[in-house]
């Protein structure tokens, strides 16, 4: 181990930087085995540190948090409060379309029910990667007690400081989910492409083609209008 080729004891302020610097540079590899490429043979007697093991672990119970929560219970209330929300908010309207301000309310509402899970998850992951991170910097500098206080306070500050920015960014996401014309989901957004590739074709069908066509096909829907 590289560690054990290290000094047992500094003597000067030069010393002391070099042996820092190497303490740094074999916990930033280590961290890249166990937090990028999931080999942990160097930590196996710790389970802490099966990271990739972990981080899914974390991921799926965040899935499941998602799909539990009311808000993404269909059945529960179906449509009720689709409903009051109409009520609120009457006006003129086309048949079988939301309103666009009744629609921008549950919107809202529905994200707001929501963000405080993937803010909670944020947290989560990074107080699991700020416990590796400490681990790792303890472990390489466990023959210098002085550097070890100063790599524990500099891995905590770092770690905060990440987490923050990590959770600064997840609120600007959650915030832009309640945006009606944003959205993050891949389904949805290839959906869109897809029917924003026809409407050409069907204004077309509709407004200038001399055969006045009876049905006009879209990709995905078929002939809805006959």
């Amino acid at each position: 181990m590289e560690l054990n080729k290290m000094p047992k004891s500094l003597s000067s302020v030069a010393e002391a930087m070099t042996a820092f610097m190497q303490i740094i540079g074999l916990a930033k590899e280590s961290l890249r085995k166990i937090l990028l490429r999931g080999e942990f043979e160097e930590y196996a007697e710790d389970n802490r540190m099966q990271c990739t093991a972990r981080l899914v672990e974390m991921l799926n119970q965040y899935s499941d948090e998602l799909h539990r929560c009311p808000e993404s219970d269909a059945k529960s209330n179906f449509l009720m409060e689709e409903i009051k929300i109409l009520e609120e908010n009457k006006g003129i309207s086309l048949p079988n379309f939301l309103p666009r301000n009744a629609f921008h309310i549950i919107l809202q509402r529905k994200v707001n029910g929501i963000s405080s899970i993937p803010i909670a998850f944020v947290e989560r992951v990074w107080i699991y990667i700020e416990e590796a991170v400490i681990s790792v910097l303890m472990r390489n500098s466990e023959n210098y007690y002085k550097l070890q206080l100063s790599a524990r306070r500099a891995g905590h500050n770092l770690m905060a400081k990440m987490k923050e920015r990590s959770i600064k960014w997840m609120l600007e996401l959650v915030e832009m989910e309640k945006l009606i014309d944003y959205t993050c989901d891949a389904d949805y957004v290839s959906e869109w492409n897809k029917l924003m590739a026809s409407q050409n074709q069907f204004i077309h069908g509709v407004l200038t083609d001399e055969n006045k066509p009876s049905t006009i096909a879209i990709e995905g829907i078929g002939n809805p209008f006959p």
